[in-house]
């Protein structure tokens, strides 16, 4: 599965990207989310434990992932490390754009099981999970930062 989610937000990407980067503080604005918890600090991230509520069958999905952010080239990184995302790998990159910032989200997947794993990859894990969450994360995250510019 390779999938690459964007929105446009008008708000200045060096506003944005400390919002955006700052995981624990999420579930105060993005309402879907259950909790962030970071595990293990590390400098520039940590593991971090989260949890979301699926907006189409409001089933709670809890993954852990090795996170880190680079603040000097505005991009933030994730490793799933468990459960069944395991070796997802997601890119957040800030760009800034005339009005605003360009956010783009880049999940990278592959299962590796015989003959479904590339259908799972794509249409379940992709499609019906990762895509509206990510969707809804982006959306409320643009109407959060706009909303706070005006």
């Amino acid at each position: 599965m390779h999938s690459v989610m964007q929105i446009e937000i008008a708000a200045p990407r060096e506003a944005v990207f400390p919002i955006a980067s700052d995981l624990e503080r999420w579930p105060e604005f993005l309402s879907h989310y259950r909790f962030n918890r970071m595990l293990s600090p590390l400098p520039s991230g940590g593991i971090v434990k989260m949890s979301a509520v699926h907006p189409g069958t409001g089933i709670p999905l809890t993954w852990i992932s090795v996170y880190r952010y680079d603040a000097a080239q505005f991009q933030m990184h994730f490793e799933h490390l468990k459960p069944t995302t395991r070796g997802m790998i997601v890119r957040w990159d800030f760009t800034p754009t005339p009005d605003g910032v360009r956010i783009a989200i880049t999940h990278d997947f592959r299962l590796a099981w015989p003959l479904i794993g590339e259908f799972v990859a794509e249409k379940i894990v992709g499609r019906a999970l990762v895509e509206p969450i990510a969707g809804l994360t982006l959306g409320r995250l643009k109407r959060r930062m706009e909303g706070a510019v005006r």
